[in-house]
């Protein structure tokens, strides 16, 4: 199936009626149609696959409704189009396909479903994108070659991100975490819903990457969340998943370990501080910020200044996130449902290729730049860490054909890039696979083709490797936000591809990809590469994880 991804499909040639639950008549238009709780729509047929795109899953929260938990949709009357996908949740373009519209008005769902009717209820795959908790679409990765080849339902969702979703203000209900409650509200969705589309209510995974898959393990977490799902995926992120040291642009890497999560208090000390810059004051703060422009809260003074809040960290201590994630998965307070989990081999170069393409951070990586850097960020620990990651390990790394003069200040940067793989994802989620597996089924993979197309441009000489992302790619048809092109793989890489799509939906279907069990004793790590797909003993080995657990 072709790889590109279809933002405007073509109008459906083919039929299917959804009476009761998902059947095969034709409808009268010759497109699948299928009856919510809300209203009918009338979706489109795409290769092997029907989708139903843009469908709301909750009420718009916009006006009065701004910074309120989520409430249903409204019920409409007729058949309404599913033909497009809404509008992302309002945030940076950078992480979006080109032509992409935002809104606040964004909380909707694309169902993507195999065109044959089904056999028996399909399990349902409800997908979390990632975006760092201010940007991105679920519109961007389109799932029908997941639905047809592994015979699921899929559904991508958009969630409020940045300040409208993740603000807080004294005394305001929700503060924190309205864009987990609208996962959440999508998932009561797919518990109402599902059948409409031939799905199985019983059999949820909810799945996510980045951003979307902390957000996914925080939902194991939430007690709100619980009987919304069977079994969950995460992917390049968990709970105990740390922030980069460096960002693009940034004079200097924190010496800090920063969580993606934050004490309500501290969230509500944000927000009190953005009534404060924006004019709102007392206790019609929330109110006066209510009527503020979109542009106001979230536009290009968010970005152009440095003292304005930011929103990109749910709130615990709250009715959604009682304590913070990482300590309750420790304390086993979490839903006890099986686990895939796993990590690119090169996460950290994803961060690292930024800051030293001139293009997107513009630093001039030298020898020098690394040791900098590295007492910046690990004072006394500094020497220690320089010498496990000596830039000379990462020479063999290193593009054919690299100039001998710009080679050490290459490895430099890629040993700065396997610090941060090893510190912020690697690690971290061993820790966790390690903490789940002491209590639900728990399997480990480690995406390894270190081939993979480039999420964004990289510096010619850069070698980008499996990078954060690069394995979206694999499991969705998707267009790169960087990128002009759309994504291409080769047939080894195709082939990878087919198994990653075969091992997620048979974990949907059954609760393993089929691989071995991991656990502390025997810790076995699926590796994916288009050359083998075999478990391993030794991902805490290579990512160096004794290094790092004195320092999480």
């Amino acid at each position: 199936m072709n790889k590109h991804l279809a933002i405007a499909l073509a109008p459906a040639v083919a039929a299917l009626t959804l009476a009761t639950g998902y059947g095969t008549a034709a409808a009268s238009s010759g497109s699948p149609v299928a009856t919510t709780d809300a209203g009918t729509v009338r979706g489109i047929v795409h290769g092997e696959a029907h989708q139903f795109l843009g469908v709301p899953y909750a009420a718009p929260p916009v006006g009065a409704d701004r910074w309120k938990s989520p409430r249903p949709a409204r019920p409409w009357k007729g058949v309404r189009s599913a033909t497009a996908s809404g509008p992302a949740c309002v945030g940076p373009s950078y992480n979006l396909p080109a032509g992409t519209s935002v809104s606040e008005d964004c909380l909707t769902v694309n169902v993507t479903t195999p065109a044959s009717a089904p056999k028996r209820p399909r399990p349902v795959m409800v997908f979390v994108h990632g975006g760092d908790f201010v940007s991105g679409t679920g519109s961007a990765f389109d799932p029908s070659e997941m639905a047809a080849r592994g015979d699921v339902v899929v559904v991508t969702l958009n969630y409020r991100l940045g300040v409208f979703g993740f603000f807080g203000y004294p005394g305001l209900p929700g503060s924190g975490d309205f864009g987990l409650q609208d996962q959440q509200a999508a998932l009561r969705w797919v518990q109402r819903n599902a059948s409409a589309f031939g799905g199985d209510r019983t059999n949820v995974t909810l799945f996510g990457q980045s951003a979307g898959s902390a957000a996914t393990c925080a939902q194991l977490t939430s007690p709100s969340a619980r009987g919304t799902f069977s079994k969950v995926v995460l992917q390049s992120a968990s709970c105990g998943t740390l922030q980069p040291r460096l960002y693009p642009g940034a004079p200097a890497p924190t010496s800090q370990n920063v969580s993606p999560w934050a004490p309500l208090e501290t969230v509500t000390t944000r927000g009190t501080a953005l009534a404060s810059k924006l004019g709102c004051a007392g206790a019609d703060a929330v109110s006066c910020l209510r009527k503020a422009s979109v542009d106001a809260l979230a536009g290009p003074n968010t970005m152009a200044d440095p003292t304005f809040p930011q929103f990109q960290s749910p709130a615990y201590g709250t009715p959604t996130l009682p304590s913070n994630p990482e300590q309750a998965l420790r304390r086993g307070r979490f839903t006890h449902v099986p686990v895939m989990a796993g990590h690119t081999r090169d996460e950290g170069r994803f961060v690292t290729a930024s800051i030293v393409n001139p293009a997107i951070g513009g630093v001039t990586f030298t020898p020098e730049t690394y040791t900098r850097l590295t007492d910046a960020a690990y004072g006394p620990d500094a020497a220690r860490i320089r010498n496990t990651y000596r830039p000379s390990t990462y020479a063999k790394d290193l593009l054919p054909g690299t100039p001998a003069a710009d080679r050490p200040a290459i490895a430099g940067a890629l040993a700065w890039a396997a610090i941060e793989t090893d510190r912020a994802s690697a690690c971290p989620i061993l820790d966790d696979a390690t903490t789940l597996s002491r209590r639900v089924p728990t399997y480990v993979y480690e995406f390894a083709d270190r081939t993979a197309p480039s999420w964004i441009p990289v510096p010619a000489s850069f070698p980008g490797g499996a990078a954060h992302l690069t394995d979206l790619p694999y499991l969705f048809a998707t267009i790169r936000p960087a990128m002009s092109a759309p994504t291409t793989l080769t047939p080894a890489q195709q082939h990878l591809s087919t198994q990653m799509i075969t091992f997620w939906t048979t974990f949907a279907h059954t609760g393993t990809p089929t691989w071995p069990r991991y656990d502390a004793s025997t810790p076995r790590v699926q590796t994916l590469t288009p050359a083998s797909t075999t478990p391993e003993t030794t991902d805490a080995t290579f990512h160096k994880c004794a290094v790092w657990a004195p320092t999480r």
